[in-house]
């Protein structure tokens, strides 16, 4: 698992602790729920790719 406190911290992130606490824990939640989803996925699947170029300038 990431810890997102020493994410925050490295990254400069002004985050009140008690939001920090409640943000790391949320997303440790998410991460811990989507790994087992992840490692299903098999190697031989293509990711999904999205392009938006960008509108020409006139």
């Amino acid at each position: 698992m990431k810890d997102w406190k020493a994410i925050a911290a490295g990254s400069n992130l002004a985050i009140p602790p008690a939001d920090l606490e409640r943000v790391a824990g949320s997303l440790d939640a998410l991460e811990a729920a989507f790994r087992p989803l992840a490692a299903r996925i098999p190697h031989s699947t293509e990711p999904a790719l999205v392009y938006q170029p960008e509108a020409e300038a006139e």
